[in-house]
């Protein structure tokens, strides 16, 4: 039997809170999270002071630092989970919130894959639970999981009421789902839809960005990010956001424009939190590509990221240290993590790690022979680790670095005909328009070695965006 305080949550799934204050401040909790909102561990401290043994919200605690991806947050997120069992022992709670705290332990023992199961799984019996949909949903994106990210939400998203106040976010976390299965129709509809049921999702208007982003549509992109007042809420998503915006105006070449939303959007709070790390080293090795001159921007980025050769906790933010290290030209710090990469492909407990690390081993040397000048070398990496890559995480928008960076190593060995194939497909996947290729392409038709291979795949009208 449930304590005689308990009540229902925003889902409309009982919790088991000791008092009233507790369930408001949870309820406040679960929107910022959903919202992505800079106050959300402020929520959270609040219904844990309202209520210090609330086991699931020690519980969703835990799986929130997890997914900050940092060595030293192994010990608070244990802590947690010792926490929230504690607090299970002193009073009965529900099995969905035993789930929760299952899940927890399952990722603190390096199973992040079965610790997404086990949330979904609540969603069979609880199909309105947004805490278990949203932390679901941030695992699989962590782990490149597409299919089941999306599959999880096809059961789900279909029934979910327009009525429910957090239908907005739910049908955010649908669009991203969606978009990186390439469904992207249905992904915009469906992210602008979010955006109008819930103005705060941060999550759905950046759904949409990425659709906007793959369809090559930099004009809609620019006035669909505006000038960032609907993510002003925003914990570092934001960062992230204004990073889509940089690209498209990178897109439109404006490369001023570009540099000024580095210095004032993306890095204006230098901090070391890996998808920050990840905006900026991806944006500068992009502007490098373009033979920007960048400054002495790499410096900040290699400074906290020296700090975090070791960290091992994700191989998407591994391979972001390693590039923001090489594009200052700390090639040690870069060559550890490369190592450690290639050490986790063949010895690491989680097979989860082992399979990300195997590419991310391939990318981060073929990163380092990029920045020593060995083209062909870097070209047989990053070729390599190319189909398996979805397996560090993140989305194709930012794993598109490391195709820009084959693409670059191919035209640099002098690899013409294999060069224009890669950036033919590019050009008609993005619906004909990218600067990237189609300038490009451009040389390659300038030169005679790749003279014919480059027109056979930019002779369409595809082709002439640029």
């Amino acid at each position: 039997m449930v304590s005689d305080h308990s009540n229902h949550d925003l889902s409309g799934d009982r919790i088991s809170t000791a008092n009233d204050g507790a369930r408001l401040a949870w309820n406040d909790t679960l929107e910022a999270l959903l919202a992505h909102a800079a106050a959300t561990p402020e929520h959270l401290a609040r219904t844990l002071a309202a209520d210090p043994d609330f086991a699931l919200a020690h519980a969703a605690k835990g799986m929130m630092l997890l997914s900050l991806a940092r060595s030293e947050l192994l010990g608070p997120a244990r802590d947690c989970l010792v926490k929230a069992r504690a607090s299970a022992a002193l009073r009965p709670i529900t099995r969905r919130e035993t789930m929760v705290i299952e899940a927890l332990a399952l990722w603190l023992d390096d199973a992040p894959r079965q610790a997404a199961q086990r949330l979904e799984a609540i969603l069979l019996a609880h199909p309105f639970d947004v805490l278990a949909l949203k932390l679901a949903h941030g695992l699989r994106f962590l782990l490149g999981d597409q299919a089941e990210m999306l599959a999880s939400l096809r059961r789900v998203v279909p029934r979910f009421p327009a009525t429910h106040p957090l239908a907005g976010y739910v049908n955010g976390c649908y669009a991203f789902a969606l978009e990186e299965r390439g469904f992207y129709a249905e992904a915009e509809r469906t992210g602008r839809r979010a955006v109008e049921l819930s103005p705060r999702d941060a999550w759905g208007r950046h759904a949409v960005a990425h659709v906007l982003e793959m369809t090559g549509r930099a004009d809609e992109g620019v006035a669909w990010l505006g000038d960032g007042r609907h993510v002003a809420h925003a914990n570092n998503l934001r960062f992230h956001i204004a990073w889509h915006l940089a690209l498209f105006r990178l897109e439109r070449g404006e490369t001023a424009e570009v540099l000024r939303l580095y210095d004032e959007e993306l890095r204006a709070e230098p901090t070391d939190d890996y998808r920050d790390i990840a905006n900026g080293a991806s944006l500068l090795a992009r502007l490098d590509y373009a033979g920007v001159d960048v400054g002495n921007r790499w410096e900040e980025l290699a400074a906290k990221a020296e700090t975090r050769v070791h960290d091992g906790r994700l191989v998407f933010a591994d391979l972001h240290y390693a590039l923001s290290l090489l594009g200052a030209g700390h090639h040690d710090g870069a060559e550890a993590i490369a190592r450690s990469l290639a050490q986790d492909a063949h010895a690491h407990p989680s097979g989860e790690r082992r399979e990300a690390a195997h590419s991310g081993a391939l990318s981060a040397f073929g990163l380092i022979a990029f920045s020593e000048g060995d083209y062909t070398e870097a070209a047989r990496l990053l070729g390599a680790a190319r189909n398996g890559l979805v397996a560090i995480g993140g989305s194709h928008a930012q794993r598109d670095l490391f195709e820009q960076a084959y693409a670059e190593s191919l035209i640099r060995a002098g690899q013409h005909d294999r060069a224009a194939h890669v950036l033919g497909e590019r050009l008609v996947r993005r619906g004909g328009t990218n600067l990237f290729a189609a300038r490009r392409l451009a040389q390659l038709r300038s030169r005679p070695a790749g003279r014919l291979a480059a027109l056979a795949v930019a002779s369409t009208p595809l082709a002439i965006a640029h």
